[in-house]
């Protein structure tokens, strides 16, 4: 059935274009200037004899040649344009079946030759290749005209989004996102939402930077992705209006809104999204104990939980230019979370003697927490002269507040009396940074950047645990705690870079000072941490001909714990299991080194190799103190080496069929010593994803994307293998204004983790279905000018401290 039902799928989209084509036509031709040679990338806009309203758009080739495929029968204009060019308008062009073969079109030069700098900046190569990243230039994109930022992000090479909408580049996950060089604090659904509203026409190109150089925090190993949008100074109103619902087992939705207004002194923007959303984890568990490798008991649980999100997030900000040199902006940011999460857990006890079931236990839990967010940022831009000289200055505060509650009622199948546990957590974490940028061109290509950045966090969480009795609640010293954490950040970077003929070159230096300290006052303990530590990076490109650019990226980077990690707050799911923090944990320290080779700026190979000491991993571990109990949290071990060899690869195969293929093959080894368990593993994984995009008539649309990951380790874990199937269609209406999309999304119902972690004396086993399998329908409408792009979510200079702050960012 599922071969089957793929087939049905290609077989339905085959004989749609078969009937549309016999129905149908084209128009082909060459566009060439007055002396007869050919002209690339000139638009020619196929429009409506009746109306002029525009039917497709083609760009020419470097023969000049263009063809227009898939033309219903009728009348038509024919409009060719480039800047630098006088506007070409045909007469009355008849389509009526086959190939109508226009005469060659001769375009005049403009006489206004201020257009001359921007005619050469429109004839930008689609791929290209620098010292430090790989710049995608999407301007005149016709695959994903009328779509959204985030269908241009899933077509950039090495870049892949999965089912949750989770992006990572070159298969390495955890990337940071930035909108015009500025890093957003969201990740996951909220950021999907905003760049799904944001118009594709907004995005002037996406640059994809594996090893970021010192300019950028040293924090993230994964790369960045940085989406810079048009400027344009026009005044005017825009923005757009989107909605989506999800249907798994439970229903999902979202809606919103963003709107721009800007005119010569201020732009003022704003934006608002609520979301409702219901989801399951059924969690099975198989959970073995050994005493000296002998057969010490066992749980088999099963675990059903379900969750309620409601979410509102508001966003406000203003840019007021005081004078053609100097501009100062605000940002206000909220956000409102509610959630509950509702469980019940069976758990079958395996006696060590007989090796059978003896008794069982269920667990009953409900967990409504809150957590709440507000941000300010204030923001001032120079510029000192024509050169380029640039000041940039951001001031930024954020707060974190939330209150929650943990009640849970255990029941035995023995004479054990029934347990009761009610848990209360109160905290905030605050944020205050500090940033300043300088930037400073020359005239012979070259450019120097320098910087300083200093934040302080400060991180207050209580959770008290109660057991009841007879008599009324009782407070649980042994479960209880109350932790505080602080920690001061200084940073400051130097990068200077030039460009030849065929070379060009970076090269930075970043120095991070770390100071902090973490108090459990319930055990009356602290530890201290105090560090500096430099970050370099280099890079080299040389572009050998047209077809062929070699490039070198080298560079160390930081990941430093988020604060939940750090906290070690209980969260139970049974009396045998819970999640915890781990105050001691220490930054992972990586070495990347990266060799990249670019054909014909579409095709994309690179090898990688990371080295990284103190990786932060998550493990789930026997206690050490408690019996037969088992705790989630994430520890170091000593090292990980990662190498890899990935390739992104653009296939046209017909006008109306793309192809964008990532595909990733990686050798993973993790050493250390956890639970009196050393580890040496390592293991080849490789994974997949393949999106086909497909062009249809009358602003239709439809994709097929695949993505698998083979077997992989992952820590003390071996991960089993995970795929998914997705399928959607998509029309642009009101003149591609309005989308409306359906989506299938994992339709196989393959995309959840499952593993099997091995210690010494423990070994478990874990499948996690989720509500991945999905039927989406979303309307996006866009108003005002499209000319005119929405405002970046301007982010200030706390947005890596924002990221660590977790489940309450």
């Amino acid at each position: 059935m599922r071969k089957g039902f793929c087939c049905l799928f290609v077989c339905l989209l085959m004989l749609h274009h078969a009937t549309v084509f016999a129905q149908s036509g084209s128009i082909s031709g060459r566009v060439l200037d007055t002396d007869g040679q050919p002209v690339t990338f000139a638009s020619v806009l196929l429009r409506h004899f009746s109306d002029s309203s525009l039917v497709k758009t083609e760009l020419t080739d470097d023969k000049g040649a263009y063809q227009i495929a898939s033309v219903a029968n009728g009348n038509y204009l024919l409009e060719v344009t480039l800047l630098a060019y006088r506007k070409y308008l045909s007469g009355k062009v008849v389509v009526a079946g086959n190939n109508t073969a226009m005469p060659d079109i001769a375009l005049q030069k403009s006489n206004n030759t201020t257009l001359k700098e921007v005619a050469i900046r429109a004839q930008k190569p689609f791929i290209e290749v620098h010292p430090d990243k790989l710049v995608v230039n999407v301007e005149n994109s016709i695959v994903d005209a009328g779509g959204s930022a985030l269908d241009v992000l899933q077509h950039s090479p090495g870049v892949t989004v999965d089912q949750n909408d989770n992006i990572s580049l070159k298969g390495r996950s955890g990337v940071n996102v930035m909108i015009n060089g500025k890093i957003q604090p969201i990740s996951g659904q909220e950021l999907a939402n905003m760049l799904k509203s944001m118009p594709s026409n907004a995005v002037e190109s996406i640059e994809l930077i594996t090893n970021p150089s010192a300019k950028y925090d040293a924090a993230g190993s994964a790369g960045i992705i940085n989406i810079k949008l048009k400027k344009d100074s026009k005044s005017g109103l825009n923005g757009s209006v989107n909605g989506t619902y999800a249907q798994g087992i439970y229903g999902k939705a979202n809606g919103g809104f963003n709107m721009n207004y800007r005119n010569n002194k201020f732009n003022f923007f704003a934006s608002y999204n609520h979301s409702e959303r219901e989801g399951f984890n059924h969690l099975t568990l198989q959970r073995s104990f050994y005493t000296n490798s002998v057969f010490a008991g066992a749980y088999n649980q099963d675990n059903n939980y379900v969750y309620h999100f409601h979410t509102d997030i508001a966003s406000v900000g203003m840019d007021y230019n005081i004078s053609s040199k100097t501009t100062i902006g605000f940002i206000l940011n909220g956000e409102s979370d509610f959630i509950n999460r509702t469980g019940n857990n069976y758990s079958i006890v395996v006696d060590s003697a007989s090796q059978q079931p003896s008794s069982h236990f269920t667990t009953q839990n409900e967990a409504p927490s809150f957590w709440n967010s507000y941000a300010a940022n204030i923001n001032l831009r120079h510029t000192f002269d024509s050169s380029g000289k640039v000041l940039a200055v951001d001031l930024d505060y954020a707060g974190y507040p939330s209150h929650g509650t943990q009640d849970y009622t255990t029941i035995y199948s023995t004479p054990d009396p029934e347990a009761i546990l009610h848990g209360d957590q109160k905290g905030i974490t605050q944020i205050r940074s500090f940033k300043a940028d300088y930037t400073n061109p020359f005239k012979n290509n070259a450019k120097l950047e320098a910087g300083i950045k200093t934040s302080f966090v400060t991180a207050d969480n209580n959770l008290r645990f109660f057991d009841q009795t007879d008599t009324g609640y009782k407070a649980d010293i042994s479960k209880t705690d109350h932790f505080i954490y602080n920690e001061t950040i200084n940073a400051g970077y130097i990068n200077v870079s030039k460009d030849w003929t065929k070379w060009s070159t970076q090269l930075g230096l970043r120095a991070e000072q770390t100071i902090a300290k973490g108090s459990d006052v319930t055990t009356d303990s602290s530890f201290t941490r105090n560090y500096l530590q430099l970050f370099p990076s280099f890079a080299v490109q040389r572009h050998v001909d047209k077809n062929d650019d070699l490039g070198i990226t080298l560079s160390r980077r930081i990941d430093r714990p988020s604060y939940e990690q750090l906290n070690p707050f209980k969260y139970y799911l049974d009396p045998t299991t819970y999640k915890t923090g781990y105050p001691y944990l220490n930054p992972a320290l990586s070495y990347s080194a990266e060799l990249s080779y670019t054909y014909k700026q579409r095709f994309i190979t690179s090898l990688n190799c990371v080295i990284t000491t103190n990786p932060i991993v998550e493990v789930i571990q026997p206690s050490a103190t408690e019996d037969k109990v088992t705790i989630q949290t994430t520890k170091n071990l000593t090292t990980l080496y990662y190498y890899s060899a990935s390739g992104s690869y653009q296939f046209q195969f017909f006008k109306w069929w793309s192809n964008t293929t990532n595909a990733n093959v990686y050798y993973s080894r993790y050493t250390g010593d956890i639970a009196g368990t050393n580890l040496n593993a390592g293991k080849v994984a490789f994974n997949i994803y393949s999106s086909n995009h497909f062009i249809l008539p009358h602003n239709w649309s439809a994709e097929l994307s695949g993505f698998y990951q083979a077997p992989e380790q992952y820590g003390y874990m071996q991960v089993r293998q995970m795929s998914m199937i997705d399928i959607g269609i998509q029309k642009n209406l009101f003149d591609k204004q309005a989308t409306i999309r359906l989506n299938a999304k994992d339709i196989f119902w393959h995309g959840y983790p499952s593993a099997v972690s091995y210690y010494y004396d423990y070994i478990e086993s874990f499948v996690a279905r989720r509500d991945t399998r999905l039927v989406v329908v979303s309307f996006t409408y866009r108003f005002g000018k499209r000319t005119l792009p929405q405002s970046a979510k301007h982010s200030g200079g706390a947005e890596d401290e924002k990221k660590r702050v977790g489940g309450q960012g």
